[in-house]
């Protein structure tokens, strides 16, 4: 009887041993790469107003004297804030293309509606972007312009194709329209630019040859002699996919170009920070919930003051994926407390450490179960958010069409054009994907919702969404309330319809009720 005592305590002092082991491939750097990264987070105001303050000495020498200084300002300060705030840089970007216009500096205008028209794609703006590279005349791009043209045009391929809600007929035709401007680029460009090598690095990965793919990261790298700059963070992400992605064999020195990459960029105040979702993931699988959460909570916030809605959508995506394994990871975890709780129970009359262990098994069960409340609540906050940028782009779309039409009643053709006419109703289109998004994501974290909202209507006033819909209007503002929007206007402002229209459904809905409104309304929220 002794023995089998002896083994059971020998497993548990084992399980509780390997509890600070690292699980994902590592050196003897990773351990303090991840300690660093968890330190920089918590000084990213510092870098944030750092970054402020180089931008508004930048700003003070605006307007500038020349037509070419007033371009370069504009163009400058436009890069500065690609990684920083999306709609800053759209407005520098404009500015900088209309006095290149006025000034006949047709090269100089090229060259910002190319980083335009490439800033959109990875924004998911890939109508406007596409418009911008149509409007950019063939025969005037010459030179290293024809690198950065054909660049563009790759790169609103390579996003169109690896977006979440790409069909899988049309992703093939954009995967094969990227790799044709990809090679375009390889055909022109300067075989010692970091984009050129960046392209046929990531063509030799794709085609299964990493070893010259990792001697091209190599080369990259030793161009790069700022080894605290963007470029050079991006070189270490890059080098971290061929071993992650491509290779598929991850390795301790791929854990810390990543690690390094993800401090240099947070460090340099960067917004779009992919670096970190994988970093969260190796996290996660290393049973290191905190320091996850700690990265992913940042990796969200930056992508809401970034404001592109393409990551935020992808973002958002692969952090729910993530945040279910991490459920399923500690209800796994639970039923093994759970038995190991039972076997100390046994253990206690012979063992003196058997409460010890219990109590300690307590609070841990404790703090996960919080866990999981947190992350419930992050998915949430992740759908609202969603919506919200949605419900944001199609009114900022619909005063952008309203601009462009009163330009031409008014006659003022040049100006219009300069905008762009909308060639369909885009803010439609718009309007019904955010809705189809809203709905798939809503309906997958609540699957019983339709089903307790109507249990809790009469039986001859249940709502059934159509065939061509996931959630009918009544049901969608329902939903919004579900996760804590609950005022009529903000709720009428999102889905883009008129406050009145938002009272009389919910009216509505109050009268069908089988139960009470305040019992009702529990209900919602406590699903």
């Amino acid at each position: 009887m002794k023995r089998p005592l002896l083994y059971i305590v020998a497993l548990v002092l084992a399980v509780s041993c390997n509890r600070g082991e690292y699980k994902m491939p590592h050196t003897a750097r990773t351990r303090g790469l991840v300690k660093e990264l968890l330190s920089t987070l918590d000084s990213t105001d510092v870098y944030a107003a750092r970054k402020e303050g180089k931008l508004e000495e930048m700003k003070s020498a605006l307007p500038g004297q020349t037509d070419q200084e007033r371009f370069l300002l504009n163009y400058n300060i436009a890069r500065e804030y690609s990684s920083y705030v999306v709609d800053s840089t759209l407005i520098y970007l404009q500015r900088a293309s209309q006095v290149a216009a006025g000034a006949g500096l047709d090269s100089l205008k090229i060259r910002a509606d190319l980083m335009l028209s490439a800033l959109m794609s990875e924004a998911g703006f890939y109508t406007e972007a596409r418009d911008v590279l149509v409007s950019v005349p063939r025969k005037d791009v010459t030179g290293r312009l024809l690198e950065s043209y054909f660049n563009a045009w790759a790169l609103l391929y390579h996003n169109l194709y690896s977006d979440f809600n790409a069909p899988d007929d049309f992703a093939d035709k954009y995967r094969e329209n990227y790799a044709v401007y990809r090679d375009s680029l390889l055909l022109v460009g300067d075989t010692t630019s970091v984009l050129y090598l960046h392209n046929i690095e990531r063509k030799a990965a794709r085609a299964g040859d990493y070893a010259t793919a990792m001697r091209y990261n190599d080369i990259r790298l030793s161009l790069i002699k700022d080894h605290c700059s963007a470029p050079y963070a991006t070189c270490l992400y890059d080098r971290f996919m061929i071993a992650y992605y491509y290779e598929r064999e991850l390795t301790g020195e791929a854990v810390d170009d990543l690690l390094e990459s993800a401090i240099i960029e947070v460090r340099n105040s960067k917004q779009d920070i992919a670096s970190l979702l994988r970093v969260e993931a190796l996290l996660i699988s290393n049973n290191d919930l905190n320091a996850a959460k700690k990265v992913s909570d940042y990796y969200f916030s930056s992508l809401q003051r970034l404001g592109s809605r393409r990551r935020l959508i992808d973002g958002a995506d692969l952090t729910i994926k993530i945040i279910d394994r991490n459920a399923q990871f500690i209800r796994k975890r639970n039923r093994e407390l759970s038995v190991t709780l039972v076997l100390l129970s046994l253990l206690a009359v012979a063992l003196v450490f058997a409460l010890v262990s219990i109590n300690r098994s307590r609070l841990n069960i404790a703090r996960l179960k919080d866990n999981l409340e947190q992350s419930d609540n992050i998915s949430k906050n992740y759908i609202g958010v969603v919506f919200q940028l949605y419900s944001s782009y199609i009114k900022r779309l619909d005063v952008f069409r309203m601009r462009v039409h009163t330009r031409l009643k008014k006659g003022q053709i040049e100006q219009a054009l300069e905008l762009t006419s909308p060639l369909e109703d885009v803010a439609s289109e718009e309007r019904k994907e955010l809705f189809h998004n809203f709905d798939t994501a809503f309906v997958d974290i609540f699957p019983d919702f339709i089903k307790t909202v109507n249990a809790c209507l009469k039986p001859d006033a249940q709502i059934v969404p159509k065939k061509t819909e996931i959630l009918s209007t009544e049901l969608r503002i329902l939903a919004l309330i579900k996760l804590g929007i609950e005022d009529s206007t903000k709720i009428a402002e999102m889905l883009q319809c008129s406050v009145k229209t938002i009272y009389n459904l919910r009216s509505g809905l109050k009268a069908r009720l089988a139960i009470s409104e305040e019992a009702f309304k529990k209900v919602i929220l406590e699903l």
